[in-house]
């Protein structure tokens, strides 16, 4: 084999690779001082050239396969993550099934379900935070235990000595020994309500799933108020008790209730009044946000969750069918390498690969099945380390990850040949056709039967806007409802403090009176403040006329001219909402304002039309007009993409018979949410408008 056929020494003029290795889109600069090593193989018969433009695009893209493998790490990294997370509270079990964590659930936490909870440092500094971290990722009883027993503990101490050597000496009139006992039952109530607290998600799971659908809903709602409830049985526990407790071990044995009991037994009923209160505005804010959420966002939720489903399983089928193309093309090597340069570095090289790939697998494999024996083990739900669902999400959270994801779906399934994807090239990657025709739709918007690679582009991109518009809106409105929760435990605490000082006090009565006189006095300085919050809980929860991401048409005095503006919705707060406009300014508008105005939303419009006036001279002919419209007409069929297939004209003056004013009047396929798509898209058609008239 001569040696210039397999390693060919040449100089490099024009070359479309860069020093880096890259390949750019202009030719490289001239060089004549450097030899470049090509170890390719100069072919008699080159190869065909690629047939589309599509084709070409989505063949030319070389670091997608770099990126898609950079998201797959990603997710692989995070799995790993998780699973030592696992592995270091393996012992801590679930009190409902755990299910799959959708991004909008992980990113997006609603208020509704959202719990605190305590997490200790990731590295203690001291002894007592590493054995509080220990005890926190231990088992549920062996947890409790740990809390209980020291603090029994140390109570059974002033018990005994009450019980066993000093019978007589008492705290208030009672037995120290009946006085510490109330004391273990006040400590152990609490942990008794806490485990009463944490059968109720699942009791709940179960009865709400008799009568509804939707069982999940009403055990995240119970799970969010498990501690709320837990204070109301603990605290009901502690009222019940005490009376019976302290008045029948009196040291005399008279049955009789001491002053400190009496004031100390309204210190509770004030307590237990406090819980009531507390779970009642819970439940109420709850309801909410719960009903808020739903009629708002779950139609937008369901249809991007769909969407990114169908993604997802274009996405596995593509990976599939790689592989499978990679294992057929290392088991048949003769089909792309002539007999006469194979050497043994081919082999080695191929060997390589494979051992490789089988590392990669092999590893992959035993990491997903030890994770499932954890996950049988302690009750968890693990993923796998290439979840195609988790890469999906890691590629749409950028402009470039959706781009690349949906080249890499053209690829895969746009036929040689053929520049677009037929709906019949998608059923492959679906268990039914019904779902293949639904997905074909969502990418095939201009319903002209095909699919091409700008299309998949675009209609990934909008999938992942769509997703982030949606997670930013949920999570300003979890904040408003989150301000409301704060405003209603305002009023709960006046109520409290009210119930205080009519236990206390037998003379309350006249000085909430008078306190009621004064506030009632005042009450036109708070008579503006009150109208305004409520305008806004109006039009934040009731109206709710857009979302964030949204472009808007705000009619009245606002804008430059002081006739309105266009504006894209940055925040949603409960008094305020703030707007950035088209040249980038940051405006801030009250809703109670707002609450009172005109607004467009873009977002919710459906497809639009746009008249453009034209200046014609006089004497133009209806024939001529016509004539027009129809080259129009015939310009936006090709352009289904773009355009309806659709055109009026509409004479609309005359100019003291030397002009006409014609408007002509186009259709988008879209709204004008996207401005800068509506601007390519008008001046498209405003070229072929002025080349029509020129013909």
């Amino acid at each position: 084999m001569d040696e210039n056929e397999s390693f060919n020494l040449q100089e490099k003029k024009g070359d479309r690779s860069s020093s880096g290795g890259t390949y750019v889109g202009e030719r490289g600069v001239e060089s004549h001082d450097h030899l470049k090593v090509d170890t390719s193989v100069n072919y008699e018969a080159e190869q065909a050239p690629m047939s589309t433009a599509s084709l070409r695009h989505g063949q030319a893209m070389r670091l997608d396969d770099l990126q898609l493998m950079e998201a797959e790490r990603m997710v692989s990294r995070s799995t790993e993550t998780q699973s030592q997370h696992g592995r270091s509270s393996m012992s801590r079990t679930r009190s409902y099934p755990s299910q799959r964590v959708d991004e909008f659930d992980e990113a997006t936490t609603q208020l509704h379900e959202r719990a605190a909870v305590y997490q200790p440092p990731e590295s203690p500094t001291t002894k007592l935070s590493a054995f509080v971290k220990k005890v926190h990722n231990s088992n549920f009883i062996v947890r409790y235990l740990t809390y209980i027993v020291p603090v029994v503990l140390l109570l059974l101490i002033p018990l005994l000595i009450g019980a066993l050597k000093y019978t007589d000496t008492s705290v208030g009139g009672v037995k120290l020994m009946w006085f510490s006992i109330w004391l273990e039952i006040v400590w152990l109530t609490l942990w008794a309500a806490r485990v009463v607290g944490k059968c109720i998600p699942p009791a709940v799971s179960i009865i709400s799933s008799i009568f509804t659908n939707n069982a999940k809903k009403w055990r995240d709602m119970a799970k969010q108020l498990e501690v709320h409830f837990v204070l109301l049985f603990w605290w009901l526990a502690v009222e019940i008790s005490f009376l019976p407790t302290m008045k029948n071990h009196d040291v005399d044995g008279d049955k009789r209730t001491w002053g400190w009991e009496r004031t100390l037994n309204k210190l509770i009923i004030v307590g237990l009044v406090w819980t009531i209160l507390n779970v009642i505005e819970k439940i109420i804010i709850q309801l909410i946000a719960i009903t808020f959420h739903q009629r708002t966002y779950d139609d937008r939720i369901q249809l991007n969750k769909f969407q990114i489903g169908s993604l997802t399983k274009l996405y596995q089928f593509s990976r599939a069918r790689i592989a499978e193309d990679d294992e057929a093309f290392e088991q048949n090597p003769d089909l792309g390498t002539p007999q006469s340069i194979k050497n043994p570095l081919q082999y080695a090289s191929k060997a390589g690969r494979v051992a490789q790939r089988a590392v990669k697998n092999v590893g992959n494999k035993v990491g997903d099945v030890a994770g499932g024996v954890l996950a049988d083990f302690t009750g968890r739900q693990t993923k796998n380390s290439s979840d195609p669902y988790q890469v999906v999400l890691a590629l749409l959270r950028t402009t470039s990850g959706c781009q690349v994801l949906a080249r890499r779906l053209y690829r895969t399934f746009a036929r040689d040949g053929f520049d677009t994807v037929f709906s019949g090239d998608l059923k492959e990657a679906y268990d039914d056709n019904e779902e293949a025709e639904a997905a074909f739709s969502m990418f095939d918007r201009d319903m002209n039967g095909d699919i091409s690679m700008e299309e998949l582009e675009g209609v990934c991109v909008d999938i992942g806007r769509e997703r982030k518009s949606i997670t930013a809106s949920l999570k300003d409105l979890d904040s408003v409802v989150s301000k409301l929760d704060q405003v209603f435990m305002f009023f709960v605490f006046i109520i409290i403090i009210i119930v205080f000082l009519t236990l206390i006090s037998t003379s309350a009565a006249g000085v909430l009176t008078s306190a009621g006189s004064t506030i009632l006095a005042l009450s036109w300085m708070f008579s503006t403040t009150a109208t305004e919050f409520l305008q806004s809980i109006i039009f934040v929860f009731v109206k709710h006329p857009f979302d964030v991401g949204d472009r808007v048409t705000i009619y009245g005095n606002s804008g430059a001219s002081g006739l309105g503006d266009d504006y894209f919705v940055k925040e949603i707060a409960l008094l305020y909402t703030e707007f950035k406009k088209m040249e980038g300014h940051i405006v801030q508008a009250p809703n109670s304002v707002l609450n009172n105005l005109f607004i467009l939303n873009q977002r919710r419009t459906g497809a639009l039309a746009e008249a453009l006036p034209i200046v014609i001279k006089y004497g133009t002919t209806v024939d001529q007009m016509e004539r027009l419209r129809h080259r129009l007409v015939e310009f936006v069929r090709s352009e289904r993409r773009d355009f309806q297939s659709m055109i009026l004209h509409e004479l609309r003056e005359v100019t003291e018979n030397l002009s006409l004013t014609l408007n002509v009047v186009f259709f988008y396929k879209s709204n004008w949410q996207n401005e800068g798509l509506r601007l390519q898209r008008r001046n498209k058609f405003l070229c072929m408008l002025m080349i029509a008239l020129q013909e």
